[in-house]
């Protein structure tokens, strides 16, 4: 009894063990036979037709699976996974707090219920119904950078 296996939608692929049994090593590759590749598209080591060669070396498959025609290629090397610093957010986070106390201490400007339709100056505290107290930093056409607890953001504003 032949066993198929679920890839993806639409997608089976039968059982290694009702497949005939090829050592790659041992056999000589040619163009339109079969060779293991990693298919670009279904993103898996699949079956390939080989299409073209250079001298020994397999240049060009098709899957048999999903019928994409890309380069060869062998497993994929797997990603180093990156290893992140322990309290590298927090620290970004508590110098963003950092910023903005002082900032705060130091503006000059009134404190204004933040609008769109408001102008504001740099040095101005603003109000924000969600972000909270901020700090305006600089003003563009019509924007306006503030600076809140967690993070700088840029508003909409009506500066010219």
């Amino acid at each position: 009894m032949e066993r198929m296996f679920y890839l993806k939608k639409g997608v089976y692929r039968r059982d290694a063990t009702s497949r005939p049994i090829s050592n790659h090593m041992t056999d000589r590759i040619s163009a339109g036979g079969d060779i293991d590749s990693y298919c670009t598209k279904c993103k898996l080591n699949l079956e390939h037709i080989v299409l073209a060669m250079v001298g020994e070396k397999v240049v060009k498959v098709q899957c048999k699976t999903c019928g994409s025609i890309h380069r060869f290629k062998g497993m994929p090397a797997a990603k180093a996974a990156s290893q992140r610093k322990a309290g590298t957010a927090s620290r970004s986070y508590v110098s963003n707090q950092a910023l903005w106390e002082t900032a705060i201490s130091e503006a000059d400007g009134q404190e204004l219920p933040y609008s769109m339709e408001n102008t504001f100056r740099p040095g101005d505290v603003i109000i924000h119904s969600i972000f909270g107290r901020g700090v305006v930093q600089k003003t563009f056409f019509k924007k306006c950078a503030v600076l809140f607890r967690d993070k700088e953001r840029v508003l909409v504003s009506a500066n010219t």
